[in-house]
């Protein structure tokens, strides 16, 4: 048997064996190969020159062409209430009604008083050819006193009555002459009264403006109205508009009459620019405008999108829009320059149907990264993916 001592020797033995075998199986190769770089391949695009034609994409809801908020123009207590909301109209049909008792008899007062005025007048005319006749005779007679002289009493004061009643009789015709003469005056002052007992008669009724549809009706049967509340919205949705508002550079492209093409619901839909603000608003500088298309393929409060087309741009160098990478307010794209990049600043313009408007520093020949430029560094090597394309 072995002893204690020849054991330990044999165990250090062992470990010694074990730290070499560990040794080599770990130790680095002697020559390392070096991994060559990757070299990213790119889509690359000619700049060139485009004919551009940009266009303003804005968007609102629905609204019909017309409607409007009534009211009545006297106050009363309702006393019908014909029509109820999403009910069809026609033009001059009657919404609501006020109580009319009041009015019927004011309109009946009116016209009892302008008949009463006329035969007055009548009656007037005749007393005055008849005070024409009476003071005709009665200066006769006394013209014929005054030839027959003054000389005793009973004369005297024959000629002195006389005389009284033909002032009398002056002053009678000189009242029917003036009556008469302001006759047509009197006339019209009562035709007035009963022109406008019979408009307030008419206004106890609340009718329909234009033919279309009621949209709410905000009077129950019984309730007092005052001519401030609005009792009933009317609306016609056989016509739509879109209203909105536009920057300067736009409304200097658009015409008024122009077709314009409206998306609704994934629909295009041929609409008209009936109106354009040509002075901006003094507080957003902006033009309104409305667009109208038919009502028949859209309904109100739809959200619908108008693209306005601008000046149209010719000759002009563009990049796709992919191609630029915005950093800290700054605009680049990759140049091709060989087999690498170099990354150019520009100055961009608008941006037309993916492609970005390049107002300095490309030129027509330049070609450039086209996509996924977020990974590329200046001055990197690359390989070209695909043959130029305009």
């Amino acid at each position: 048997m072995l002893s204690i001592k020849s054991r330990r020797q044999i165990g250090v033995i062992a470990g010694l064996v074990g730290v070499v075998i560990l040794l080599v199986l770990t130790a680095p190769d002697s020559e390392p190969e070096l991994e060559e770089s990757i070299v990213p391949a790119v889509q690359v695009a000619m700049v060139g020159l485009h004919d551009l034609l940009p266009t303003e994409t804005v968007s609102g809801r629905l609204q019909p062409a017309r409607k409007a908020a009534l009211h009545f123009e006297l106050a009363g207590q309702v006393s019908e209430r014909p029509v109820e909301p999403g009910q069809a109209v026609g033009q001059g049909a009657p919404l609501l009604q006020l109580a009319s008792g009041d009015y019927e008899d004011a309109l009946a007062e009116a016209g009892a008083m302008l008949s009463q005025e006329k035969r007055n007048i009548q009656r007037d005319r005749e007393l005055l050819a008849l005070s024409r006749n009476n003071y005709t005779l009665q200066k006769n007679d006394l013209d014929r006193l005054l030839k027959l002289g003054e000389d005793s009493l009973v004369s005297k004061s024959r000629l002195d009555e006389t005389r009284i009643k033909l002032i009398q009789l002056e002053s009678e015709v000189a009242r029917l002459k003036s009556s008469v003469a302001t006759a047509e005056s009197r006339i019209a002052l009562k035709q007035a009264a009963r022109n406008r007992a019979a408009r307030n008669l008419e206004r106890t009724q609340l009718p329909a403006p234009f033919a279309g549809t009621v949209n709410a009706v905000n009077a129950q049967v019984g309730d007092y109205v005052t001519p401030s509340q609005v009792m009933v919205d009317l609306i016609d949705a056989a016509s739509l508009d879109l209203y909105a508002e536009v920057r300067g550079s736009v409304a200097q492209s658009l015409k008024q009459g122009q077709a314009i093409t409206v998306e609704v619901d994934g629909m295009a839909l041929q609409g008209t620019l009936i109106a354009l603000q040509m002075d901006p608003s003094p507080d957003t500088f902006t033009h309104a405008l409305r667009v109208r298309i038919d009502g028949d393929s859209a309904r109100p409060g739809q959200v619908a999108r108008v693209r306005l087309p601008l000046q149209q741009r010719r000759r002009v160098t563009a990049v796709p829009s992919t191609a630029v990478l915005f950093d800290e307010g700054r605009a680049f794209v990759f140049r091709l320059d060989g087999d690498s990049l170099q990354q150019v600043p520009v100055i961009t313009g608008e941006r037309v149907d993916g492609l970005q408007v390049v107002l300095q520093g490309l030129d027509e020949n330049d070609r450039v990264v086209s996509r996924d430029v977020s990974a590329l560094s200046n001055g990197q090597r690359v390989q070209v993916l695909e043959p130029d394309a305009r």
